[in-house]
Parts: structure tokens; C-alpha cells; sequence
């Protein structure tokens, strides 16, 4: 009869191949796998901050890399986040080059049990060396997990913004949710492009070929690029033009026979292997 509705349309079937296998709809991609997706590229810390924001408002993250808790020399390995890449270079500088923060990140690492990560909030005293460098940026406080890797460990942080105020009890325990994985992915991308291994400086100074046609420059703005460092940041790391890193770059990838940053993270660990 006229007027009355059928039962609800079923969505059509997907087409068949000439195989006769129906073709599958796309997969839906949760947070962790995008995360791991973005892994190799230049946008990964991007999208960790992205991630991250989702629990709480963090306004940078970064994350040292010390290689020997013995002789330690931290290392900022990765950052995103509202401040520049001049600034987070140059505060990490500072706060490396401090021998009592130095034996501050030995520390954090070893709280972490093998196998398991320390996780640790915290604001500057006045009379703490960073606080300085947290009110001229407008930093709040902290939070900083860390982890063992080798002989060494990485320490990965989250600083909350002034304006924010502190974080509350609700932020806090949604990023002890969120922070496991976010640590965990820093530390396998470190492992990834070399950081804590081979990498196109050690390469090139091993004699791999082709690694050994680079210049010392040119092999040193591959590791940047390589970390997933922009343009910029290489430029700021290497304390020259942005210019100069697009010629630097332009020749390793044209010896090396690469056209991205993602083909050199996959030769990196092909000279690895």
C-alpha cells in the first residue's frame, strides 16, 4: 500500500574483482595505528602533541636521549609544540650542559625498572636552574616519563602552559592513560631511524657505502632529517641557513639515490641490517 515504508535498504554489497573476491571497504585506523603511521615522517612529534592534547593541554613535548648512564650526555632527540625550534635547542643546551640536571636524568632513568616506565610531575623551585627558562617560556610544570634503552635511557616530557594553570586531577589521570604508549612510540621511532645505533654520520665514518660519498655536513642533516627534523629545525640544530640544509639535503639524497625523508629512514636501516 502507498504511504507505507518499506523495511530499511541494506548498503549495497562491494563490488567483485574478476577474480570473483569481493573488494574489502577500508579499514578504520585507530589513534595508535595513525600514530605509528606517522612514525618515519617529519610530522610525528606534531602528532604525538595532537594526541597528547587529547587528554590535557600541553603546550610542547619533547624527549632526551642519553645514551650511557655512565658518562651521561642528554640529548633532545625529538619536539613539537609553541615553542620554536631556536628555543627548544637552545634551553636544551643549557639544561644539558648543567652537571647536576645531567645527574637529574640518570636518576629518572634508572627509578624506571627494566621493562617498565617512571612517570614523575613536577614545577621548578625558585631557586632550581630551569626556573629561569620555565617563566621566561610560560611553562607551568612537567611531566616527564622515562625508560631504560641499552646502556642508556630516554626521558620524554610534557610541559603544561602558565596560562592553563596546573593540571588537574581529571588531566592527570587521563594522561597516565595516554603517556604509555606516546613514551613507548618515542622510544621504538629512536630505535627506528638509528638514534641509539647506526645513523648517516656513523655510516659514513664506518666507510658503508654510499653513505661514505657525504660530506660530514651533508650526513649530519640527513640524522635531522632522519629524527624528523623540518627544514628549520635542521637549520637550527646546524646553526645555518634554511638554504644551506635544502642544499645539504639535495646532495646526500642525490648520492644516496633517495627522494624523501621516509626512503633515507628505509636506507639507514637497510645499512643497519
Amino acid at each position: 500500500m502507498q504511504g507505507r515504508s518499506g523495511p530499511p535498504s541494506a548498503p549495497a554489497p562491494a563490488p567483485i574483482t574478476a577474480s570473483g573476491v569481493r573488494e574489502a571497504a577500508p579499514l578504520p585506523r585507530d589513534p595508535a595505528a595513525a600514530l605509528l603511521a606517522a612514525m618515519p615522517g617529519e610530522g610525528f612529534g606534531a602528532a604525538l602533541l595532537a594526541h597528547v592534547r587529547q587528554a590535557a593541554e600541553i603546550a610542547d613535548l619533547g624527549a632526551f636521549l642519553v645514551t650511557d648512564l655512565s658518562a651521561p650526555d642528554p640529548v633532545l632527540s625529538l619536539w613539537s609544540g609553541r615553542m620554536s625550534d631556536y628555543w627548544f635547542n637552545r634551553n636544551a643546551r643549557r639544561i644539558a650542559s648543567h652537571e647536576a640536571l645531567r645527574r637529574e636524568f640518570v636518576e629518572r632513568i634508572r627509578q624506571a625498572p627494566p621493562g617498565a616506565l617512571a612517570l614523575e610531575r613536577w614545577a621548578p623551585p625558585p631557586d632550581d636552574p630551569r626556573a629561569p627558562i620555565y617563566a621566561r617560556d610560560g611553562a607551568e610544570e612537567r611531566v616527564s616519563v622515562a625508560s631504560r634503552l641499552g646502556r642508556g635511557g630516554v626521558v620524554s616530557f610534557y610541559l603544561r602552559g602558565a596560562q592553563a594553570g596546573p593540571l588537574t586531577e581529571a588531566e592527570m589521570t587521563r594522561l597516565r592513560a595516554a603517556l604509555p604508549l606516546v613514551h613507548e612510540l618515542i622510544v621504538a621511532r629512536l630505535r627506528m631511524v638509528g638514534v641509539a645505533g647506526a645513523t648517516a654520520a656513523t655510516l659514513r665514518e664506518r666507510g658503508a657505502p654510499p653513505f661514505a660519498a657525504l660530506s660530514a655536513r651533508e650526513a649530519e642533516a640527513c640524522d635531522h632529517a632522519v629524527r624528523g627534523l623540518s627544514v628549520a629545525g635542521t637549520a637550527s640544530a646546524m646553526q645555518v641557513s634554511e638554504n644551506s640544509v635544502r642544499t645539504f639535503r639535495k646532495r646526500a639524497w642525490a648520492k644516496l639515490g633517495v627522494a624523501s625523508a621516509a626512503e633515507l629512514t628505509a636506507r639507514v636501516l637497510s645499512a643497519r641490517g
